[in-house]
């Protein structure tokens, strides 16, 4: 796609979203349940948790940058153009697992709910190149990308952390969520209050079972939550990742896990 071209298909994005904003009494931030995590987390079973309820309108990841109550617009223009807009529904939901798309965000984004989610570094960067080797994508075509993607998203976690009030906000591990998945949502659902309490179950947009959207390899399979075991017993990384960006990454994650330590996550 050309320069201007691009410049003006972002411009009526723009002009749509601000028109849809002014319109829509759910384009609010404190009507907001955002996701904040990293690919590869765990993120799309738990988005579909959360948008399997008549309440919260979404399907995924819409890949906005947050900088504006006109983004709540372009939000709700992106939902109705993938099927996952839900009329009526009291909250707006989106996934976002990039930085480019809250740095610098609006100070009224800080309004909204967030859930943090994360992952230790070795299997979030074997998973991410499997995933990227499958699709045929070249974004995270080798470990080191992988690895610099996740160090630089977890130092942002933090950041974003540091801006919510404690009651806006809750943190957890993947390990935390598949290893006891409805104590994971009860968590959430009282730490945001979040009434009726979220279930463990759900149905697969079609969105999120695209790329870019969700998990494609995964969403469309399962209908909850599924606990097992702790998983990832190799937790050593790739072999291919620098020993500098091994440390970061190990460093990285223990920050998240002691930002976000309570009684209620086992630390794990």
């Amino acid at each position: 796609m050309s320069g201007p071209v691009r410049t003006t298909r972002e411009g009526l994005k723009r002009l749509a979203g601000r028109a849809v904003a002014a319109a829509a009494p759910q384009c609010r931030f404190d009507r907001c349940i955002f996701v904040l995590a990293h690919m590869r987390c765990g993120s799309t079973a738990l988005s579909n948790v959360l948008c399997s309820r008549p309440d919260i309108s979404g399907y995924g990841e819409a890949h906005l940058r947050y900088d504006g109550r006109g983004a709540l617009g372009r939000l709700i223009v992106n939902q109705v153009r993938r099927g996952g807009w839900t009329p009526g529904a009291a909250h707006l939901f989106d996934k976002i697992l990039h930085s480019r798309h809250d740095r610098d965000p609006d100070p009224r984004f800080f309004e909204a709910r967030a859930i943090f989610v994360a992952r230790h570094p070795g299997p979030t960067i074997r998973s991410i190149r499997r995933l990227f080797d499958t699709l045929g994508g070249r974004d995270y075509a080798t470990d080191d990308a992988a690895a610099r993607y996740y160090v630089e998203r977890l130092a942002a976690l933090a950041r974003l952390w540091e801006g919510f009030a404690p009651e806006r906000r809750v943190g957890l591990t993947h390990d935390a969520l598949i290893a006891d998945p409805d104590a994971a949502l009860a968590r959430i659902s009282g730490a945001l209050r979040i009434d009726p309490p979220l279930a463990n179950r759900y149905v697969s947009p079609a969105a999120s079972r695209r790329r870019g959207g969700g998990d494609p390899l995964e969403s469309g399979r399962r209908t909850a939550i599924e606990a097992r075991p702790p998983t990832d017993p190799d937790r050593e990384m790739p072999d291919a990742v620098p020993e500098t960006l091994r440390i970061a990454a190990a460093d990285a994650y223990a920050r998240f896990r002691g930002m976000i330590a309570t009684e209620a996550d086992d630390g794990r």
